[in-house]
C-alpha cells in the first residue's frame, strides 16, 4: 500500500478517500509513430499498444491525420498481461483482452482470461461477463453497446458470445430495495458494523481499532474513561482494507495499514479494477484535536517503539522506522522513513526496558541490543525455537523448542497440505526454554508429555494483537498453553523448572489470551463451560479462573489495560459488534462507536439454537439452527471453512463468518430452516473432535456429519422432506459443498460453492474430492471465487468449472469470478452484497422458493 498517493487529486481530503495508487501515468517518451499492431481509433486520432512488459496499455494521440503524434502515455496498469487491444466505434473505449496466471511458490499455473473494457473519459474499467474459462478475440457492436468474443473450455468445441457492456457508474452504487416476500434485504444485515481486534497504549490507558461499516472503514479511538471518538475515515467503497493498527506509550498517536494484503505476483488487491494499481501503505494520525492522515511508506505490521520514539514498520523484508515529533505529548509529524533493521524479523517485541528486542529468524531467536547495535542467536543446534517472550528484568528470555523433522503446531492450516490428516503426535515432544542474556546458556523447564499434546497447539493470538502464546508472569511463573488433557487449557510452570499447575480447568478450550500490565492476570476468551459460544474470563497465580461476562452473548479479543481493567469486543445473535471496557470492579462501559446503521433488521433477526444431532455413522456433531416463524419446506445447511473453525449463535469475530452469519439469518428470514453444522475436526471442542481420524483427503470423514444433517433436518415436520436440502459455504465450505453435491445428489439437490477445494495434491485423496466423483454429480451448482485468492488457488475453480462443463454438461453450472477479489469476497460492499444476493436466490429458486 504505498509507493505515491492517490492520482492528483483534490490534496489531502481526497487522498484520504481514495485509495494510494502509484503514479505510473505519464510520458517523457520521445515522440513516435505507434508500433505495428496498436490499435487506431476510426477517426484516427488515437492509438492504443500493449506496453513492453504488457502490464499497461499506453496511448498517443495527433491532432489530425497528418499531424505529429503525442508521446505516448499510460492508460492503465492492470495484473498479468494486456493482449488484443481494440476501440469502440466511437473511440470512447478501449476493449482488450487480459490474460492471468496465478504463480504459487514461483510455479505458473494454470491461464484464465477476460475480456475488459476501459473508458477513456472516466478511466473506469469493466469487465464482460467474467468466468473460469479463456475469453479472446474481442469485437465491438456497431452501436457499441456489445462485445462478441470466443470463450474457450478446453474438451468443448469454441463459443463465440456476445455480452452488453457494463454501464459506467455515474452514481454511487445503492443497495437493491427490499422485495415483497423479504422480512428485512441481505444488504441490510450485511452493513452490520465489524471490529478487527483492539490494540492498546503502550501504558494500556487507550485503545484503537478499526471497523467496516458497510461501504465505510473507520478508526477509532478510546481513551479509558472518555467516549469513543472517530480519528479517520474512508466512506468510498473503494476495496481497499484497513486492518494492523498501533497505538503508541501514552496514546497520542494511531498507525494503521490501509490496502490489501500482497500477493506472489506482488499486487495488493484491487476488486474495483482501478486503472492505477493500488498499494499497501501504512499511515500516522495524531488523537489529540483535529489531524489529518500522514503517509509513512510501504508496508504492514507497525508499531511503536517503547520510549515513543519511532514508529516501526515492515516493508520489503526490513524493519523500517520514522522518527515521531512531539509538541507537549501532541503529534506533530513524523521523519523520513529509514531502515531500522535489516533483514526480515517474525514477532518483534522490545524488552521492557527497552533496551533490546528479541524475534525469530531462521529457525532460531535473535536478540538485538540497540546500544551496541550487535545481535545474538540463543544457541539451538538442529533444534527449532519460537515464541520468544521476556522476563519483566528484561535479563531473561523464555521459549519454545522443537525437535527438527517434528510438526511444528497442530493447528496449522493445511495438515501438511492435507496429505495426512488425523490426531498428530511428536515423537520428541515439545519443550519450554529459559536463557539469560548474562551467558546464553538455554535451560529445559519444562517439557510435554509423550502422545497427546506432544505437538504444540498455540492460541489464536491473531484475535488479541501484540500478545505472545506464553507470558512471563509475576512471582517467577511462565503460563502456556497446552492440550496434554485433550483440551487447550492454561498452565504454569516454575521459570526454575518443575511440575506445570493447571489454571483453567473444565471441559472447553482457551483461544486468546492477554497477560495485564501488572503480570499478575491473565485475561482469556473461552467456552469452558458453554462450548458454543465465547466469554471474557480471567485468572491469576493467585486467584481462581472466573468468568468475566456469562450469557448468551459472544465476547472475544480481550485486552488487558492498566488498573486491573479489560476491554473487549463482544456481539449477539441480534446485536453486532461492540467495544467494551470492565474495570477492576466490574463496571463495564460500551463504546457508542460504531452505531447501529439505520435500517438494520434488529426485530427481524432469530436466535439460532445450539443442537446436537447424529451423525451418518451414529456419532455426536454439532451445529446453531436456525428456525424461521413461517417455515416454507425449505432446508439449507452451511459449512464454514477454515477448517479450523468455529461458527457461533451469533455475529463472529472473523469478518468472513461475520457475514456469513448474516446470510444464515437471511436465508431463515426467507422461510428456510438453516442449520450450521458444526462438524469433525472443526475447533473448540477438544484434540479428539478436531483432529477427528481419516479428515480431508484423508478420507473425508467430515462427510459423514453433512449427510446427517440432511437426513436429521428433512425428518423435521417443518422441512419437506421431498425437496432434500440445500448447501453452501465458503473455503473448505465449498470442499464440503462440492462433496456433497458430487457424491450424495440424491441428498442435497443444490449448492453455492464460493472459493471451494476441489482437487488434491495428494494421489490417494483424489477420490474424496468432486473432482474424483464428479461423475455421480447431477444436483445444480452456483460457483463463485475472486481470482487474486491468496487462500484457495484460483486454478481449484478453474480446474472444477471446466471440469463440470466438459465432463458433465448435463450439471446446471452458474459461475461468477469476481476480478481482483480475494478469498473472502468481501473488499467492496457492494461485491459482497450482490454476490450473497446471487447466491441466496439461486439457493432459494432450486428449493422452491419464490
Amino acid at each position: 500500500m504505498m509507493r505515491g498517493l492517490a492520482a492528483t487529486f483534490l490534496g489531502l481530503m481526497l487522498a484520504m478517500a481514495a485509495p494510494a495508487f502509484a503514479q505510473r501515468r505519464g510520458g517523457g517518451e520521445q515522440a513516435a509513430p505507434p508500433p505495428a499492431g496498436a490499435a487506431i481509433s476510426a477517426d484516427g486520432l488515437r492509438a492504443a499498444w500493449p506496453s513492453d512488459h504488457d502490464h499497461s496499455i499506453v496511448s498517443a494521440t495527433r491532432a489530425g491525420a497528418d499531424a505529429v503524434w503525442s508521446a505516448p502515455n499510460r492508460l492503465l496498469t492492470t495484473r498479468g498481461a494486456v493482449h488484443k487491444v481494440v476501440f469502440s466505434p466511437d473511440g470512447k473505449s478501449i476493449a482488450y483482452e487480459n490474460s492471468r496466471t496465478w504463480k504459487d511458490d514461483g510455479a505458473p499455473g494454470d491461464t484464465w482470461q477476460f475480456i475488459c473494457v476501459y473508458d477513456l473519459a472516466t478511466r473506469q474499467i469493466s469487465t464482460v461477463d467474467p468466468s473460469f474459462d479463456l475469453d479472446s478475440d474481442p469485437s465491438w457492436s456497431a452501436d457499441g453497446g456489445t462485445i462478441t468474443f470466443t470463450r474457450k473450455v478446453p474438451g468443448l468445441a469454441d463459443a463465440r458470445l456476445t455480452r452488453p457492456v457494463t454501464r459506467l457508474k455515474l452514481a454511487a452504487w445503492t443497495p437493491p430495495p427490499k422485495k415483497p416476500d423479504e422480512r428485512f434485504t441481505i444488504a441490510s444485515v450485511l452493513a452490520a458494523p465489524f471490529l478487527y481486534p483492539p490494540a492498546p497504549s503502550g501504558d494500556g490507558t487507550a485503545l484503537a481499532y478499526v471497523s467496516r461499516e458497510g461501504k465505510s472503514r473507520n478508526v477509532y479511538f478510546l481513551k479509558v474513561g472518555a467516549a469513543a471518538k472517530k480519528l479517520t475515515g474512508y466512506p468510498e467503497d473503494d476495496g481497499q482494507d484497513m486492518e494492523d493498527v498501533a497505538v503508541s506509550k501514552t496514546g497520542a498517536a494511531v498507525a494503521y495499514v490501509r490496502g490489501g494484503r500482497i500477493n506472489p505476483q506482488g499486487d495488493a488487491p484491487n476488486p474495483t479494477s482501478f486503472p492505477d494499481m493500488p498499494l499497501q501503505q501504512v499511515w500516522l494520525i495524531g488523537t489529540k484535536g483535529a489531524d489529518a492522515p500522514r503517509l509513512l511508506g510501504s508496508g504492514r505490521d507497525p508499531m511503536f517503539t517503547p520510549d515513543n520514539k519511532y514508529v516501526l514498520w515492515r516493508a520489503d523484508g526490513n524493519v523500517m522506522a520514522a522518527m515521531l515529533i512531539w509538541d507537549k505529548g501532541r503529534l506533530l509529524g513524523a521523519g523520513a522513513p529509514q531502515e531500522y533493521l535489516s533483514g526480515e524479523r517474525t514477532g518483534l517485541q522490545f524488552s521492557p526496558d527497552g533496551g533490546k528486542a528479541v524475534y525469530e529468524r531462521a529457525h532460531g531467536i535473535e536478540i538485538y541490543d540497540f546500544a551496541t547495535r550487535t545481535a545474538v542467536v540463543i544457541p539451538h543446534g538442529a533444534d527449532l525455537d519460537s515464541g520468544p517472550v521476556w522476563s519483566p528484568d528484561s535479563r531473561g528470555i523464555a521459549f519454545r523448542r522443537a525437535a527438527p523433522g517434528e510438526p511444528g503446531s497442530s493447528n496449522s492450516e493445511g495438515c501438511g497440505n492435507y496429505r495426512y490428516c488425523g490426531p498428530v503426535v511428536a515423537k520428541t515432544p515439545w519443550s519450554i526454554w529459559t536463557v539469560s542474556l548474562s551467558d546464553l546458556r538455554p535451560h529445559q523447564i519444562w517439557q510435554a508429555r509423550p502422545g497427546q499434546g506432544s505437538v504444540f497447539y498455540g492460541m489464536d493470538q491473531s484475535y488479541s494483537p501484540g500478545q505472545p502464546s506464553m507470558f512471563w508472569m509475576a512471582g517467577g511463573k511462565i503460563a502456556f498453553p497446552y492440550e496434554g488433557d485433550g483440551w487447550r487449557h492454561l498452565y504454569a510452570v516454575p521459570v526454575s523448572g518443575g511440575d506445570a499447575r493447571l489454571l483453567t480447568p473444565g471441559d472447553g478450550e482457551v483461544e486468546t489470551a492477554a497477560l495485564s500490565p501488572d503480570r499478575k492476570t491473565i485475561f482469556y476468551a473461552t467456552n469452558i463451560g458453554d462450548l458454543g459460544r465465547r466469554h471474557i474470563a480471567s485468572v491469576g497465580l493467585d486467584k481462581p479462573a472466573a468468568t468475566l461476562t456469562p450469557g448468551d452473548h459472544d465476547q472475544w479479543s480481550p485486552l488487558a489495560l492498566a488498573g486491573g481493567a479489560v476491554a473487549y469486543v463482544g456481539a449477539g445473535w441480534a446485536d453486532p459488534h461492540t467495544v467494551s471496557v470492565r474495570d477492576a470492579k466490574g463496571k463495564t462501559v460500551t463504546a457508542a462507536f460504531p452505531a447501529r446503521p439505520v435500517g438494520f433488521p434488529t426485530k427481524a433477526l432469530l436466535k439460532p439454537t445450539l443442537v446436537e444431532f447424529p451423525a451418518a455413522d451414529g456419532k455426536t456433531a454439532f451445529g446453531q439452527l436456525f428456525t424461521p416463524p413461517r417455515p416454507n419446506g425449505c432446508a439449507i445447511i452451511f459449512s464454514h471453512g477454515g477448517i479450523r473453525r468455529q461458527m457461533l449463535p451469533g455475529f463472529h469475530y472473523m469478518d468472513a463468518y461475520h457475514y456469513l452469519y448474516g446470510m444464515n439469518q437471511y436465508l431463515a428470514g426467507r422461510g428456510c430452516v438453516v442449520l450450521s453444522v458444526e462438524y469433525r475436526s472443526s475447533i473448540m471442542r477438544g484434540e479428539a473432535f478436531r483432529d477427528a481420524p481419516s479428515w480431508g483427503f484423508a478420507a473425508n470423514s467430515e462427510l459423514i456429519d453433512f449427510v446427517g444433517a440432511a437426513k436429521w433436518l428433512m425428518a423435521r415436520k417443518d422441512v419437506d422432506p421431498s425437496r432434500g436440502v440445500g448447501i453452501y459455504g465458503l473455503s473448505w465450505g465449498g470442499y464440503m459443498t462440492s462433496n456433497a453435491l458430487s457424491q450424495h445428489s440424491d441428498l442435497f439437490k443444490v449448492g453455492f460453492d464460493m472459493a471451494g477445494v476441489h482437487t488434491s495434491s495428494n494421489p490417494d485423496g483424489v477420490k474424496y474430492s468432486a473432482l474424483g466423483n464428479i461423475e455421480t454429480w447431477t444436483s445444480p451448482v452456483f460457483l463463485a471465487q475472486g481470482d487474486d485468492d491468496m487462500n484457495v488457488n484460483f486454478n481449484e475453480g478453474t480446474i472444477m468449472a471446466r471440469a463440470l462443463q466438459a465432463k458433465r454438461p448435463q450439471v446446471e453450472l452458474r459461475q461468477q469470478v469476481l476480478p481482483g477479489q480475494t478469498h473472502d469476497l468481501y473488499l467492496t460492499y457492494e461485491q459482497l452484497v450482490q454476490i450473497y444476493q446471487d447466491g441466496s436466490d439461486f439457493l432459494l429458486a432450486h428449493m422452491g422458493v419464490k
